[in-house]
């Protein structure tokens, strides 16, 4: 009989769906190219909700917009992050951005329909910003969203001044709109 109740209880543990978040690592190029936005901000405001099924926490981050990079850039720009604490729930999501209220980042943000906009790769569209204290230059740090080994002193992971990452930034989005406009005149040929 015991034998008969652990096993009904393992199929039923294994019957149970899991959920689980996967993030496919994303180029520079990728990440500018799938944001409709790209804004160097400042955090205003950070609110937990439930969603609209209930099933899961998810936080609305206010931005004050200091500078737009790609996209339209209104004064400010709320977008959603999963997690978040609702009275005595926490919702931790592995992955998930977290912010407090000052915290100044370059974010990378793309819409889903008429939802409000969400980060582009999760932690992968956080660039945080700080100010050097020898030169007080803005730095933009990247994320760590590399698999495999990380190497000590890679270039790619030194941050680097705010004008040189929004420079990068305009060049991709340049690029992009350039493609489009060549496959378009060639759809408009054909």
């Amino acid at each position: 009989m015991r034998r008969d109740v652990s096993i009904v209880m393992i199929w039923l543990c294994l019957a149970i769906p899991a959920f689980a978040t996967t993030v496919v690592p994303l180029s520079f190029e990728q990440l500018v190219n799938e944001s409709q936005s790209v804004v160097f901000g400042r955090v205003s405001d950070v609110r937990a909700q439930w969603t609209a099924d209930r099933r899961f926490i998810e936080s609305v981050v206010t931005i004050e917009v200091l500078r737009g990079m790609k996209g339209s850039a209104r004064e400010s720009i709320a977008f959603t992050v999963p997690g978040g604490q609702v009275g005595r729930y926490l919702n931790v999501i592995p992955g998930a951005p977290s912010f407090a209220v000052g915290d100044t980042a370059v974010f990378f943000l793309t819409a889903q329909g008429a939802r409000l906009p969400v980060t582009t790769g999760l932690t992968q569209g956080i660039y945080r910003v700080q100010r050097d204290a020898a030169s007080g230059d803005m730095l933009v740090v990247p994320p760590v969203v590399e698999t495999g080994k990380i190497v000590r002193g890679d270039r790619r992971r030194k941050p680097v001044q705010l004008a040189v990452f929004e420079s990068a930034v305009r060049a991709v989005a340049l690029r992009q709109a350039q493609d489009h406009s060549e496959q378009g005149r060639g759809m408009a040929a054909r």
